[in-house]
């Protein structure tokens, strides 16, 4: 192939193909014809893109399985520091790791944008909540009143009748929906004594770290879509 072919504008004495090349050819053109002699098919160059989006789409989604994926650390753990996802030999998933401190965090949020538990507390209405729990109460009477009478007073407990001991447990049911209104009424005045939600809420994410997955990604679907695609871009 001459390289007039590619630059007709050009005049040499000799064709710049031939081994024996002038003095006068530019570099430019002696590379060029270096690669010309190494040239690819078509078709390799338009796998290129192909190939290269591929790779981003695979590598985006490998990078966010490894953000939920191990739950636990999978691998000899031989050193690792604290709250790490990474090991020297190992690895556990990013939010699984640090599922402690991301649900304190979002519970923190949470409770200072969006909720006010002692206005949640306040709107429930003790009556209704006896009500609702009625039915529960009634199968637990039985056993609630067995418990606290072996606790209290064992020796008399045991010594009576059967008759007896059933008729307790129903004035005690009947006695239960006065004493559910009173504990929701007194509950909504001191919530935060009784209850320590953000320790309840972070245990029970830590224990259960498939629930902070979930968690994150329900919130954060369209934008873990977008990341996933946005790889073969």
């Amino acid at each position: 192939v001459c390289c007039r072919r590619y630059l007709p504008t050009l005049e040499y004495e000799y064709c710049p193909w031939c081994p024996a090349l002038p003095a006068t050819v530019p570099i430019y053109l002696r590379s060029a014809m270096a690669f010309n002699e190494n040239c690819y098919e078509w078709w390799q160059f338009a796998i290129m893109p192909l190939i290269a989006g591929f790779v981003g789409w695979g590598t985006n989604v490998l990078a966010l399985e490894m953000t939920f994926r191990p739950i636990r650390f999978v691998g000899p753990e031989l050193f690792r520091i604290k709250d790490q996802p990474w090991g020297l030999f190992g690895w556990q998933g990013i939010i699984p790791t640090k599922a402690e401190k991301m649900a304190s965090i979002c519970f923190d949020l949470m409770t200072t944008k969006l909720l006010d538990i002692q206005e949640i507390f306040n709107r429930l209405r003790p009556e209704k909540f006896s009500e609702a729990m009625e039915e529960g109460v009634l199968l637990l009477m039985d056993e609630i009143v067995n418990e606290v009478a072996m606790e209290y007073m064992p020796g008399v407990w045991k010594k009576l009748p059967e008759d007896v001991r059933d008729e307790m447990v129903i004035v005690a049911h009947q006695a239960s929906p006065e004493f559910l209104t009173a504990f929701m009424t007194d509950m909504q005045k001191h919530v935060d004594d009784i209850l320590d939600m953000k320790q309840m809420t972070v245990q029970a994410c830590v224990k259960n770290k498939h629930l902070m997955n979930k968690i994150f990604k329900e919130c954060g679907d369209k934008e873990f879509t977008f990341i996933r695609r946005s790889g073969a871009y």
